[in-house]
């Protein structure tokens, strides 16, 4: 099921809309933070799932190499940090993530990662990221931008964590994409693309770059990267 699809279960007509709302702001507070057996079962899956195309764009960009410390922001149901694990030698992939549940499951589903200290996984915060300064190499976040309390402070706390000449990419969907699900009027903060650049450049990144993938489909792909 997309998220287009469980838009429509929203639809259901009952008196005064009640369960309409209820509904569209449920899978809107789910998509910030996924809590409960529905976000740490159903959404999980579906996010992964969903999100496999845009993943594996945000890897290319981030030019990897396996000596890499890195930190995903937002991990969600992991599949990023899976992928990036298998390629590291003397590197480590970091998550960060502000459900619970998302890091009960990884710490699950990472056990022999974690053990073997090629993953970490912790419960933290984008106004407050729970890292000394300098720490990564590289820094990506995929469709968390949306729900940051203050986007320039979040580039900011980005910044503060990557070394000195470090990468981060930023990935998300076009505004003009996500207005075609109405749950996203619901506590999202919407983008177009020429937006994103801006607000990292006033947080002090560099050679900022933009590309906006797949336009006109279902799922497009807006990656924004930029040097600390």
């Amino acid at each position: 099921m997309s998220l287009s699809e469980l838009a429509r279960t929203a639809n259901i007509s009952q008196p005064c809309g009640v369960r309409l709302v209820t509904l569209k702001h449920f899978m809107a507070e789910q998509l910030r933070k996924p809590s409960g057996w529905f976000g740490s079962v159903i959404l999980r899956r579906l996010l992964n799932r969903m999100n496999m195309a845009i993943v594996e764009s945000t890897l290319s960009r981030l030019r990897l190499e396996p000596y890499h410390q890195i930190l995903e922001i937002g991990f969600g149901g992991g599949d990023a940090m899976a992928l990036i694990s298998r390629c590291l030698t003397t590197g480590v992939v970091s998550g960060v993530d502000f459900s619970p549940e998302m890091v009960r499951e990884a710490e699950r589903r990472f056990r022999r990662e974690i053990a073997n200290g090629r993953l970490r996984v912790q419960l933290g915060d984008i106004a407050a990221l729970p890292f000394a300064s300098a720490t990564f190499d590289r820094v990506f976040t995929i469709n968390t931008i949306y729900f940051w309390p203050d986007t320039v402070q979040g580039f900011g706390e980005i910044r503060r964590v990557l070394k000195s000449g470090g990468l981060a990419v930023i990935a998300l969907r076009s505004r003009e994409n996500m207005e075609r699900i109405s749950f996203t009027q619901h506590g999202f903060r919407l983008f177009s693309p020429p937006e994103v650049p801006l607000l990292m450049q006033q947080a002090g990144f560099t050679n900022v770059e933009l590309t906006h993938e797949r336009r006109g489909t279902r799922y497009d792909e807006v990656l924004v990267s930029g040097i600390a």
